[in-house]
């Protein structure tokens, strides 16, 4: 039950939009402001070098995650790990799957000779969301999403477990 809560605050914590400066919000390939500062900002081309106050974070992944991944595409992180939960007062561990990054940029990559080998994607991420990623890469088995372009909006997410898919 303790692992639940600690991935619930977890997600809660990095799925909060976070406020960034107008100059660095509105700048090609740094992360973007919350949803309501942008909606007038047009798509523009991306970047893909490190912003002053935001780190390089590297995770490693799967080489079939990397196919169709380039460097200025925005991603979603997403962490799959075993937690304990309780309900009909039994305790159970299951595995679940929690949205703790969005929208954050691809700064680069390398991806393995063969698809099903191991390679690394660069992100661009503020220092809480590096802690958490490393944390996350500890913790269980990591999943980049790619998203569309043009696709910048933050959405509440509830973590996904198999129970909850069947019932």
């Amino acid at each position: 039950m303790k692992l639940l809560r600690l991935a619930v605050v977890f997600a809660a914590a990095l799925a909060a939009p976070v406020q960034l400066p107008a100059a660095v919000s509105d700048t090609p390939g740094k992360p973007a402001a919350p949803v309501a500062a942008k909606a007038e900002a047009a798509p523009k081309a991306h970047a893909t070098v490190l912003v002053k106050g935001y780190r390089g974070t590297s995770l490693t992944v799967g080489g079939a995650q990397l196919l169709f991944l380039k460097k200025g595409d925005r991603v979603d992180v997403l962490l799959t790990f075993d937690a304990k939960t309780s309900g009909d007062g039994k305790e159970r561990k299951e595995k679940i799957t929690a949205t703790f990054l969005q929208n954050v940029v691809v700064i680069n990559m390398t991806k393995p000779e063969k698809v099903d080998g191991v390679g690394a994607v660069e992100l661009l991420l503020n220092p809480v969301e590096a802690q958490y990623a490393a944390l996350a890469l500890a913790q269980g088995d990591i999943v980049i999403t790619v998203r569309a372009p043009g696709d910048t909006e933050l959405h509440p997410m509830e973590m996904a477990s198999f129970r909850k898919l069947i019932k």
